[in-house]
């Protein structure tokens, strides 16, 4: 069984428009609502291939009751902590012609000290829980040690811990050994505090996280994603495609990942990124919010280029 915890997710509100001019009023067409956050977007895609998952997390207010009965339709399961809070709403809009896009994001509610112990007795009570994936921001309230004691305390239990969080929250976490995690290259700057852009000056920094973690993931690097463990590096690129949207492409491939962990622990890592590259794939080739298909993710799979890295 795998949970995904997403502390701020957000209503995603997304349209398009045929051209964004300052101070002058835009005209947004083909409005989509959405569930947000990495954590929720990851078990979309883990449920969309099979996984047995949950999303849970943090919802409050008039947004999170819409989030729960977007979830519903997709016939994923949930299981939130309630916060006296609104949960917060994204905003992307598209341009018809370019496919560029205006993303604003919100800070989400302030969090109370006691809705953070709710969320802890939550995870006391869950005997079948095997993986956790937690990702996304922060909201007020919450701040990267909580994250680093949830981790700690879920891998005393033997859960596997899938972190995908900004860098510098990523920092705080580190001691606490997740099992796996996947920076963006801009992410894995901040983690290790140097401008490192090409494969052979980010390996051997890899290495030096692999004594705590075992499996890194880093993304946006030469074009491309690199995944390594303690005795092998593999590289993957996807192939030539009109990219529609990069909303979600990340986080689908942490729920690629997760699922096919989930079913085989013992997965080959080059196996593991092909299927992390195709439903990143196939998310990007969406228009606004909407994440990669199973069917699409099926088509990108032969179609990635993995090398091995000696």
């Amino acid at each position: 069984m795998i949970y995904t915890v997403t502390l701020n997710p957000a209503l995603d509100i997304s349209g398009t428009v045929e051209e964004l001019i300052p101070d002058e009023k835009s005209y947004v067409s083909n409005e989509i609502h959405t569930p947000g956050g990495n954590g929720i977007n990851a078990a979309i895609i883990a449920h969309r291939l099979g996984a047995k998952v949950r999303a849970t997390g943090l919802l409050g207010g008039p947004n999170g009751e819409e989030i729960m009965k977007l979830l519903d339709k997709t016939k994923l399961r949930h299981e939130f902590v309630a916060i006296a809070g609104n949960t917060r709403m994204n905003l992307t809009v598209s341009n018809c012609k370019t496919h560029k896009q205006t993303r604003l994001s919100f800070p989400g509610p302030q969090i109370r000290s006691g809705e953070l112990k709710k969320m802890d007795a939550f995870f006391k009570t869950l005997s079948s829980l095997d993986m956790a994936v937690i990702g996304g921001s922060l909201p007020p309230g919450v701040t990267s040690k909580y994250i680093g004691r949830l981790v700690k305390g879920l891998n005393e239990r033997g859960v596997m811990c899938l972190v995908d969080m900004p860098g510098n929250i990523m920092q705080e976490i580190l001691p606490a050994s997740p099992y796996f995690i996947k920076p963006n290259l801009i992410e894995f700057q901040d983690l290790v505090g140097k401008k490192v852009e090409t494969i052979d000056s980010i390996l051997p920094m890899v290495r030096k996280l692999n004594e705590k973690v075992p499996l890194v993931c880093v993304s946006s690097v030469e074009g491309g994603a690199i995944l390594v463990n303690k005795e092998e590096a593999w590289y993957g690129k996807i192939p030539k495609v009109k990219i529609k949207s990069t909303v979600g492409a990340g986080d689908s491939m942490v729920g690629a990942i997760a699922a096919q962990l989930a079913k085989n622990k013992k997965t080959p890592l080059k196996d593991l990124l092909r299927m992390g590259l195709a439903a990143s794939c196939a998310t990007l080739t969406e228009e606004g919010m909407v994440l990669g298909s199973k069917k699409s993710i099926n088509h990108y799979l032969s179609k990635i280029i993995i090398r091995e890295l000696k």
